[in-house]
């Protein structure tokens, strides 16, 4: 399934390092999803988003910033991040977004973080794209957001000391979790449900620095108890996601979306 592989791609560059193990396995309030409406389908939208593709794989930043809307923001956590300079205009906020100039710079150049080919190239040919109702933006990746965002903050309190650390998955579609890792006895069967992770499998080897990218998420469920499920079959509850807007009649990079 093509939402399987765009989840994949996520979670491999995200979570490539072991979770919060600390997490303790107490039961936690639970945490329910609701699926967001895909979007139908925009010819228009589609062609932009093709000369955004063009332009990302021939690394042209002129190519791809002509796609950029003069309205663009750039938020992390619901508001605007502390780098975003409504006075340098657009452009200059979407190059410091991506890592192709610095923070308070005129000029592109290097920057600590970019430039951000791989993840413009993702977002570029995301197929998965939602739009919640009363919204102008259509965005990727993400197809489902919390319903109870006080029933996560009281999870987060529960089993997270640090408050910070914790990874979690979410499953649209009827899941089946086993005591071993693609193996076992059925241990619960869930389904809207997001879920924090507490191990992975294969787990990164003490004192190694090779990248590993795990198979099998083991997750805390509500009850307490944990269980396993493939890595294909989650995606991630803390997700960027970049969003078009129409201006008048042409598509633009309307927002860029940090989860924190």
């Amino acid at each position: 399934m093509r939402v399987s592989l765009a989840a994949a791609f996520v979670l491999a560059v995200s979570l490539v390092a072991n979770p919060a193990l600390a997490l303790k396995r107490v039961p936690y309030p639970e945490v329910r999803v609701v699926a967001l409406p895909a979007f139908d389908g925009d010819v228009a939208l589609a062609d932009m988003r093709k000369r955004f593709a063009d332009a990302v794989a021939a690394q042209n930043l002129a190519a791809v910033t002509i796609l950029v809307s003069p309205k663009f923001e750039w938020t992390a956590a619901g508001g605007l991040v502390d780098e975003f300079d409504a006075k340098r205009g657009a452009e200059h906020n979407f190059k410091v977004a991506f890592g192709f100039r610095a923070p308070g710079r005129d000029a592109d150049g290097t920057t600590d973080i970019g430039p951000q080919w791989e993840l413009l190239a993702f977002f570029a040919t995301d197929p998965v794209l939602t739009q919640e109702k009363g919204s102008p933006l259509v965005c990727g990746t993400t197809t489902a957001k919390v319903e109870d965002m006080g029933a996560l903050d009281a999870a987060f309190n529960r089993i997270d000391e640090e408050n910070d650390l914790s990874e979690w998955v979410y499953f649209v579609g009827e899941l089946e979790l086993t005591a071993k890792p693609g193996a076992g006895a059925s241990v619960a069967k869930v389904s809207s449900l997001a879920l924090p992770i507490v191990d992975l499998h294969p787990s990164a080897k003490e004192g190694s620095s090779a990248l590993v990218t795990p198979t099998h998420f083991e997750l805390l469920l509500p009850n307490g108890k944990a269980g396993w499920a493939p890595v294909e079959r989650a995606r991630p509850l803390f997700v960027d996601r970049l969003c078009f807007a129409k201006l008048g009649n042409e598509w633009k990079i309307a927002a860029y979306e940090q989860a924190e």
